[in-house]
């Protein structure tokens, strides 16, 4: 019986040691993600040159840390393109400030979707996204289509936004569903077909949009916290239980020597 408390004991302390073990093994990482938002801050002021150097100094401690070894293919390409893009935008004076904020806010999206496993920032960007599409189909009811274009110019730029964190945090299925929305209604025929067949496809959109967004909301917790915590919890519960067996076995021992 002392070997399986023994054994219990030691479960305990492996479970229990491999949460600092994970931490320090995204020490690095998330170090990279708080440099990433201060040159996300900085371009947000219009400290473009500060910005610079901080994505030059980030591209090295990339290549120091092996960050790259942990990615997938597909997530170094998209981090990779999108750093380009955002380096390309606190340079070029040229670029209207609100494209080299979205190109930076971008990059800066990318690194926290592929840290984070539940609640990314992208999606953050829910309320905007939705509002102006609220204001899209507003339009479309009037055939105001000036307005109706000016809003969906906003929405493509909202998106574009969120586009490459999606690539990397979304399945490509629920994707290419919208990127065949957009497709659609880019199309000189869509403004030709019936108001309702229109409308039907305006609400396809809406239903597919929100379904990206509703798949954050419904991770919560992290399966593999849960889990570890739901072991742990067990080796304790059963330890505990088993201490308190013992004390009752030993305290009627007690009371039959006494009778």
């Amino acid at each position: 019986m002392k070997k399986w408390v023994s054994t219990l004991i030691v479960l305990l302390l492996f479970f229990l040691l491999q949460i600092p073990i994970n931490a320090k093994e995204k020490n690095n990482w998330e170090t990279l993600d708080v440099m990433t938002n201060y040159a996300w801050q900085l371009s947000k002021q219009k400290k473009f040159d500060e910005a610079k150097q901080l994505l030059l100094f980030l591209e090295n401690e990339f290549k120091e840390n092996n960050v790259e070894n942990r990615l997938s293919i597909n997530e170094l390409r998209v981090i990779s393109a999108s750093y380009e893009k955002a380096l390309d935008a606190v340079e070029n004076d040229g670029m209207s400030y609100e494209d080299r904020i979205d190109k930076v806010t971008q990059f800066r999206l990318v690194v926290d979707a592929i840290l984070s496993e539940h609640q990314p920032l992208w999606s953050t960007m829910e309320e905007p996204i939705m509002t102006t599409f609220a204001e899209l189909k507003t339009e479309m009811e009037k055939e105001d289509w000036a307005a109706f274009q000016h809003e969906w110019n906003r929405f493509l730029s909202l998106y574009s936004v969120i586009y490459p964190s999606l690539t990397v945090d979304v399945d490509s299925k629920n994707i290419d569903k919208i990127e065949t929305h957009i497709s659609a209604v880019n199309d000189k025929m869509f403004f030709e077909i019936s108001k309702k067949t229109r409308q039907k496809h305006m609400m396809e959109i809406e239903k597919d949009l929100k379904n990206i967004f509703d798949r954050v909301k419904n991770d919560e917790a992290d399966p593999s916290l849960l889990w570890v915590m739901f072991s742990t919890g067990s080796v304790i519960f059963i330890a505990l239980a088993y201490t308190g067996w013992k004390k009752y076995k030993g305290e009627k021992t007690d009371k039959r020597k006494e009778n």
